[in-house]
C-alpha cells in the first residue's frame, strides 16, 4: 500500500488528494469528484501510475468534448514528494496554537491512525460493509423527505404565516425591528423547532389507550403488515399496570405517519423535524450520530454555514452539547441529505483525537470512501450550476470542520439531556454533570426586555376605568381584540356595530397602545385596522387581551371601588430595560420572560429556591426612583412562589446593592395572581438597577425546589 499526496489545481483552487495506490483509478476518480464536481465519468486518465508517481502538484484541466484528465503543473510539478504510508498521514487542527499543543495534536492523531491500520482485513472489509449498508439505510430515509405528498401534508399541519409572526416578534423582543430576509428566515426556523417541541410528544413507556394508566416494558414484538407499511421494522411491548393489557409502540420511520402519532424518541423526532424543514424550504440533512441519537442540521445563509438543531431539546447552534454537556463519548457523526453524505463529526466534537480511537468500525480512508461513493451516487443528475454551488460549500465545510469554529467557552455552560425520563438518561449516561455549583459558575445572558407597550397598556388599562360600565367594556374590549388577533397579521381590520362603548374617548389609549386605529363609518359602524408596524401589534395584542381578562376578572370578583388604581393611574411602569438571572430555563423560560407583561410565560431558576434573583436594569443614563412593584404567580405549582424577599437597587450599575423592600412570609393563595406592594419613601432613591432577591420559596423545606415568577412589574411616580 503506497499513499501519495497530491495537491490538484482545477479552476484556480488547490485541493489537497490523498491517493492510495492499491485503491485504483476509480476512487481516485471519486474524490476528485468531491472536492471538484467533475463526475468520475468525465475524468480519463492514460497513465495514471505515470502521471503520480513522484508528483506533487498536479492540474485537472478539460482537454475535449468535457472530457478532463490529469497533468503534471509546469513540466515536473515543482520538487517531488515521497510517497507515505497512510499511518503517517494526519490533518493538524487549524484552532491548535501553540508548539507543543501542535506536537501533542500531530502525535496524538498519528497513534490513532497508526493503531486503525493493524486491523486484520477481514475486519476492514467486514466493517465496511456493515458501515456502508448503515448509510445506505439512512439515505433512503432521507429521501423520503423529497416526496411532494410528504412536504404538502407538513405544511398542511401548521401555519406559516403563524411562525413568521412569532419569529418577527420575537426579533422585536430582542429589539431588532428591521432585520434582513436571511435573518427572518432563520428566526422562522426557529420558531418551527419551538412549535415542534410543544407539538410532538416523547415516549419513555406509552400510555395505555384503554384505560389511560402507566405501561412497563416487557420485550420485542413482531410488526404488523400495516406497522411494517409504515417502516415500523422493530415494535417495542408494554404491559399496562392498570387493566394488564399489552401495548404496543411500533417505532416508525416514514415521517408520513409521524405527522399523524406526532410521538417517538429521537429518531421519530429527528425524523419527523427534518421533514419540516425540507417542506418549508430549507436545506436540512439528517445528522446520525452512531452513539445513538439523531438531530438535523439546515443550512443557514444567515451565518453561512450549517446549523446544528435538536427538536428533542430545542437546542439550535450548540453543536458541543452532546460530548461538554451530555458526556457522551462520540465516534461517528454523519449527516445525509439529498445531495450526499458528510462526515460532520468534527463539528460536534473539540477532542479529535479521542474521538479517533474510538472509530473503529472502519479506518478513515474508508470513511471518506464510502461518503464520497454515497455523495457521488447522489449528485449524478445534478445540473453543473448547483455542482458548483455545492463544491463551494462543501470546501467551506471543510475548512470550517478542519479549524473547530464551535466556542470553546462555551462547552461549561451546556446541560445534560433533558429529554426523556430521569431514569432513562442516566441509564444512557448522559444526565451531564451540571450542578448548582457550576450553574452558579456560567456567564448569566443579559436579555433585552422590548415592554415599552407593556407600559402604554397598563396606562391605557386606567383610562378605560373611566367608562361609565368599565365591568362591561372590559369583557367586551376583550372579544374585539381576540377577534383581530384572529386575523392574518399583516391585515389585521374588523368592521364591528354601532355601539357608542366602541366610540368612547377612554379606549383610545388601549388602541394606540397595540398599534390599530378607529375610523366611524358614514354609517356609524366603527371599523378597527392596522395603524402602523404590524409587528407591533403582533407583540402588544397577547398582552392586552391578558391584561384586559385579569382586570375584567378582578372587577366581576371585587368590585370597581376595591381596584387598586396605583398600577394604572397613579404610577408609571417602567420599561426600556434590560433583563438578568441568576439562573434560567431556556428556551422558554428566562429573565426576560418575567418583564414581558404575560401571564402565559415566566421565568424559572430551577436553583433559586433560597438564592435566585433577577435584576432589572434601566437604559443606560436613566435612573428611577422606584414607588412600587408589583408580582404575578406562575400558572403552576404553587411550592415554587417566592415567600421571602428581597427586593433592592442600585446607583452604581450592580457594584453595590441598598434594601428598598423586604417581605416575609407572603403566601399567594391562587395562579397568575398579582400582588402589589408599596416602597417605604424614607428607603427608595434614584436608582439604575433593580434586584429581586427570593430567600426562599413557599417550599422552604426544600432547597431545591426551584423559583419561578410569571411577571414582575416595577414603577416610578407617574410625573418621573
Amino acid at each position: 500500500m503506497v499513499l501519495h499526496k497530491l495537491s490538484v489545481i482545477h479552476d484556480g483552487q488547490s485541493h489537497a488528494v490523498d491517493y492510495d495506490s492499491d485503491e485504483g483509478e476509480e476512487v481516485l476518480k471519486v474524490q476528485l469528484f468531491s472536492v471538484t464536481n467533475v463526475l468520475p465519468e468525465y475524468q480519463n486518465f492514460s497513465d495514471l501510475t505515470e502521471i503520480v508517481n513522484g508528483l506533487h502538484s498536479l492540474t485537472l484541466i478539460e482537454v475535449q468534448d468535457g472530457m478532463y484528465t490529469l497533468k503534471a503543473l509546469g513540466g515536473n510539478g515543482g520538487p517531488p514528494v515521497p510517497a507515505v504510508e497512510p499511518s503517517s498521514v494526519v490533518t493538524i487542527p487549524l484552532s491548535v496554537q501553540s508548539d507543543e499543543e501542535l506536537a501533542r495534536a500531530l502525535q496524538a492523531e498519528e497513534d490513532a491512525l497508526s493503531a486503525q491500520q493493524q486491523w486484520p482485513l477481514q475486519s476492514h472489509q467486514h466493517g465496511r460493509a456493515a458501515f456502508q449498508a448503515k448509510l445506505e439505510s439512512y439515505m433512503l430515509q432521507v429521501m423520503l423527505y423529497e416526496d411532494m405528498t410528504r412536504q404538502n401534508a407538513a405544511r398542511a399541519s401548521v401555519s406559516l404565516e403563524e411562525m413568521e409572526e412569532k419569529a418577527l416578534v420575537a426579533l422585536a423582543r430582542q429589539g431588532k425591528a428591521t432585520v434582513s430576509d436571511s435573518e427572518k428566515s432563520f428566526a422562522v426556523l426557529v420558531q418551527l423547532l419551538l412549535w415542534f417541541k410543544k407539538s410532538f410528544r416523547w415516549v419513555n413507556e406509552p400510555d395505555c389507550d384503554s384505560c389511560g394508566s402507566k405501561s412497563a416494558r416487557i420485550g420485542m414484538g413482531t410488526a404488523t403488515s400495516e406497522e411494517l407499511r409504515h417502516g415500523a421494522n422493530r415494535v417495542e411491548l408494554f404491559r399496562c399496570t392498570g387493566c394488564r393489557k399489552e401495548v404496543r409502540f411500533p417505532r416508525y420511520n416514514d415521517p408520513m405517519k409521524l405527522l399523524e402519532t406526532r410521538a417517538g424518541r429521537c429518531g421519530e423526532w429527528a425524523n419527523c423535524f427534518t421533514l419540516y424543514c425540507r417542506a418549508f424550504g430549507y436545506e436540512a440533512r439528517l445528522a446520525l450520530d452512531f452513539t445513538d441519537h439523531v438531530w438535523t442540521e439546515c443550512f443557514s445563509p444567515f451565518h453561512n454555514r450549517w446549523v446544528h438543531f435538536d427538536p428533542c431539546e430545542a437546542a439550535y447552534d450548540k453543536p458541543l452539547l452532546y460530548e461538554s454537556g451530555w458526556k457522551k463519548r462520540l465516534s461517528y457523526v454523519i449527516a445525509l441529505a439529498n445531495d450526499g453524505a458528510y462526515d460532520v463529526t468534527r463539528r460536534y466534537t473539540r477532542k479529535w483525537s479521542e474521538v479517533l480511537t474510538r472509530r473503529t468500525e472502519v479506518t478513515e480512508a474508508v470513511v471518506q470512501e464510502v461518503v464520497f461513493a454515497l455523495t457521488a451516487r447522489a449528485r449524478l443528475s445534478r445540473p453543473a450550476h448547483e455542482l458548483e454551488v455545492l463544491r463551494i460549500r462543501d470546501n467551506q465545510e471543510r475548512e470550517e470542520l478542519l479549524a473547530g469554529l464551535a466556542e470553546e467557552e462555551s462547552a461549561s455552560a451546556l446541560p445534560g439531556r433533558q429529554s426523556g425520563s430521569q431514569q432513562w438518561r442516566m441509564l444512557r449516561g448522559e444526565v451531564g454533570s451540571m450542578s448548582p455549583s457550576l450553574a452558579a459558575e456560567m456567564i448569566n445572558p443579559v436579555r433585552a426586555c422590548v415592554d415599552e407597550h407593556v407600559k402604554e397598556i397598563m396606562l391605557a388599562l386606567g383610562e378605560l376605568l373611566k367608562s361609565s360600565e368599565p365591568i362591561r367594556v372590559t369583557n367586551l374590549w376583550v372579544k374585539v381584540l381576540q377577534k383581530l388577533q384572529s386575523q392574518p397579521y399583516k391585515v389585521r381590520r374588523e368592521l364591528f356595530g354601532t355601539k357608542d362603548w366602541l366610540k368612547e374617548e377612554c379606549s383610545s389609549p388601549l388602541l394606540q397602545a397595540v398599534g390599530l386605529q378607529r375610523d366611524v363609518q358614514e354609517s356609524g359602524r366603527v371599523l378597527i385596522q392596522l395603524a402602523g408596524s404590524p409587528v407591533k401589534t403582533a407583540l402588544a395584542l397577547p398582552v392586552a387581551i391578558e391584561q384586559l381578562v385579569d382586570l375584567h376578572q378582578q372587577l366581576e370578583r371585587i368590585g370597581e371601588s376595591n381596584i387598586d388604581q396605583r398600577v394604572f393611574s397613579n404610577w408609571t411602569r417602567l420599561a426600556g430595560g434590560t433583563s438578568c438571572a441568576s439562573g434560567e430555563l431556556p428556551p422558554f423560560e428566562i429573565a426576560s420572560a418575567a418583564f414581558d407583561g404575560l401571564n402565559s410565560t415566566k421565568w424559572l431558576d430551577e436553583n433559586g429556591a433560597t438564592s435566585g434573583w433577577i435584576e432589572y436594569r434601566l437604559p443606560d443614563g436613566k435612573s428611577a426612583t422606584l414607588v412600587g412593584y408589583q408580582i404575578t404567580s406562575a400558572n403552576d405549582a404553587p411550592e415554587r412562589d417566592p415567600q421571602t424577599w428581597l427586593v433592592e437597587g442600585s446607583e452604581t450599575a450592580g457594584q453595590t446593592w441598598r434594601t428598598l423592600d423586604s417581605r416575609q412570609g407572603e403566601h399567594f393563595e391562587a395562579r397568575l395572581m398579582k400582588k402589589c406592594y408599596e416602597i417605604d419613601v424614607q428607603k427608595s432613591f434614584p436608582c439604575r438597577w433593580f434586584r429581586f432577591l427570593c430567600l426562599s420559596v413557599r417550599d422552604a423545606a426544600n432547597s431545591r425546589t426551584p423559583l419561578q415568577i410569571a411577571n414582575i412589574d416595577y414603577f416610578s411616580q407617574k410625573s418621573e
